[in-house]
């Protein structure tokens, strides 16, 4: 059974769910991640004929990353009031393919 579930999870061929789990941060600091110290569920992705719809299977954080948590809002790079609209942390990803724009689908 759990074979089955990994080798379905490697293939990327199981349905998509309707939402997605992510971790916001709304401000500076550890506390302001996420809502009440969990993550948030957000509907899946909507993607378009010239885009991939990818699945994050691992994400490291970096240094620049503890930097912006450490700063907020106050972080040079971060142009938008973070409790209104939160960043979403973490650039260094594994990912998985798992859906293909039909512009990008060859013959």
């Amino acid at each position: 059974m759990i074979a089955d579930k990994f080798e379905q999870y490697r293939r990327a061929d199981a349905p998509l769910p309707k939402v997605n789990r992510i971790w916001p941060l709304y401000g500076a600091g550890f506390e302001n991640l996420g809502v009440n110290g969990e993550p948030i569920e957000v509907p899946m992705p909507e993607f378009g004929p010239d885009e991939l719809l990818v699945r994050h299977d691992a994400c490291g954080h970096c240094f620049s990353d503890i930097k912006v948590i450490q700063a907020g809002q106050s972080h040079p790079r971060i142009y938008r009031d973070m409790k209104a609209d939160p960043i979403v942390l973490g650039h260094e990803v594994s990912l998985t393919v798992v859906a293909v724009g039909d512009k990008l689908k060859s013959e």
